[in-house]
């Protein structure tokens, strides 16, 4: 939904398709396969530059120091999360594991400490906090303040045209990003009932 609501901004994206839509996402994932080997290889990089690029929150701290980063941080309750796990592990006939739920709650909260800890200790790196449920809540407050982190970014580097044109433009960009939203979509709610 989030990378959705950017490209509609008008932001960048680098998305390869290589992950078709399914019924998990109708809409597809948004990814660039190469990210997933980040860990060895982020030669990608080069190429991403100036580009939104979606990175699953344990493969952050492998970002090289290299480069400046703007971070979209996502936040989700654990339970909608490890539902949203299970239920695409099912679809996908992999059933060995989903009960282990325990294990993988602590799991997948120890990787989001280590990744809030990257974040706070690495120069170059700025973070927009978005929750959720407040995006499923209110839509156009999240657009609200994605353009207004991004808008930051522009006015640091000098580009205040940009920041003139968001200015201007502003309540049409919003309309255009709350578009993408669809009620729908959001099916692991709360305890991961839906």
């Amino acid at each position: 939904m989030i990378m959705q609501m950017l490209e509609t901004a008008g932001l960048p994206l680098l998305i390869d398709g290589v992950r078709p839509p399914d019924s998990d996402n109708p809409r597809g994932y948004y990814e660039f396969e190469p990210v997933k080997a980040m860990k060895t290889d982020a030669s990608f990089l080069e190429v991403a530059v100036g580009r939104v690029v979606k990175v699953v929150a344990p493969l952050l701290p492998s970002l090289p120091p290299r480069y400046d980063y703007r971070i979209v941080f996502v936040e989700r309750a654990l339970c909608e999360v490890l539902a949203s796990q299970r239920a695409m592990l099912a679809q996908r006939g992999q059933v060995a594991g989903i009960a282990e739920g325990g294990a993988l709650a602590k799991a997948f909260e120890s990787s989001l400490r280590t990744t809030r800890d990257w974040m706070e200790r690495t120069k170059g790196v700025r973070v927009c906090f978005v929750s959720h449920a407040d995006t499923v809540e209110s839509p156009e407050r999240t657009a609200r303040r994605l353009l207004q982190f991004f808008a930051s970014i522009w006015a640091g580097s000098g580009g205040s045209a940009g920041v003139g044109a968001i200015e201007s433009e502003r309540d049409r960009i919003v309309m255009r990003m709350t578009s993408v939203f669809e009620d729908s979509l959001y099916r692991r709610r709360g305890s991961g009932a839906g």
